[in-house]
């Protein structure tokens, strides 16, 4: 199939819209079988009553594709890496070996994988590199695992892809379907985060960033009051109770740690 006609089944559970670029593709294994429509199974019990409060980007199989939500949305996939990531659901589990991963069913997922992938990566200026627990925490962008997030941020215990994961060889798959669009990772122009995105903020900032650490705040249980890019003192007191919360210097400003702190619950 070719990347470009994916079709789509809306998950259940997902959040509209997303305030942060996209930095991060984190790999997932669904932990289902290897069977022709394991990826539309999936997609469906994403979208159906019996949904779990979670949902991926992408359903990948050994013959297909389901987008199950849209990349301008946040799936609930990887918690740390879900404000600024694509999540991607592949078919298989955490524990396949190495020859498993390098039948003819998997080869064929992880080829589909990494055309979309390498598609991913152009639209979002994304370097082809596997990212460890240290690269996530320094704000670095590129591919990842779900282990790789649970790693980073401890907000989840989930560690697939797996230690047999064939990443180099996942790598190569990326970096051939970009063909001539394909930019060594340390020459990357998009290989660090932008600061912008998570600028540092103090009381008398005003502007669209201080409505989004408004919102953020108010979604993490620390009331700012209104959500009017304003920083007065109800916004203020927010950031100092979750500052506080985290076991921050509750300073009230909201620096890379605070941001952290916030985007990673």
């Amino acid at each position: 199939m070719s990347v470009t006609t994916v079709p789509f089944v809306q998950a259940r559970n997902y959040t509209g819209g997303r305030a942060n670029a996209i930095d991060v593709l984190v790999i997932h294994t669904m932990e289902s079988p290897e069977k022709p429509d394991t990826a539309e199974s999936v997609a469906a019990w994403f979208a159906g009553s019996t949904a779990p409060q979670a949902s991926a980007h992408y359903c990948i199989d050994g013959n297909s594709i389901v987008q199950c939500v849209r990349d301008e949305d946040v799936a609930w996939h990887a918690p740390g890496a879900n404000h600024n990531g694509l999540g991607f659901e592949h078919a298989g589990r955490a524990a396949q070996t190495a020859h498993d991963w390098s039948d003819d069913y998997s080869l064929a997922c992880l080829e589909l994988s990494a055309e979309l992938v390498a598609r991913k990566c152009e639209e979002h200026h994304i370097p082809v590199v596997w990212l460890q627990s240290a690269d996530l925490r320094a704000g670095r962008r590129g591919i990842t695992g779900h282990v790789q997030v649970s790693d980073a941020f401890k907000r989840s215990d989930h560690r697939d892809p797996g230690t047999s994961f064939p990443v180099q060889r996942y790598l190569a798959l990326v970096r051939a379907s970009m063909g001539t669009a394909w930019v060594p990772p340390a020459e990357h122009r998009g290989k660090d985060k932008a600061p912008s995105q998570d600028p540092t903020l103090k009381q008398g900032a005003n502007g669209y960033q201080v409505t989004r650490l408004q919102r953020l705040l108010a979604q993490r249980g620390f009331d700012p009051g209104a959500a009017d890019g304003d920083f007065g003192p109800g916004t203020l007191r927010a950031v100092q109770a979750a500052q506080t919360a985290h076991g921050l210097d509750a300073d009230g400003i909201a620096g890379p740690l605070t941001w952290h702190a916030l985007l990673a619950g």
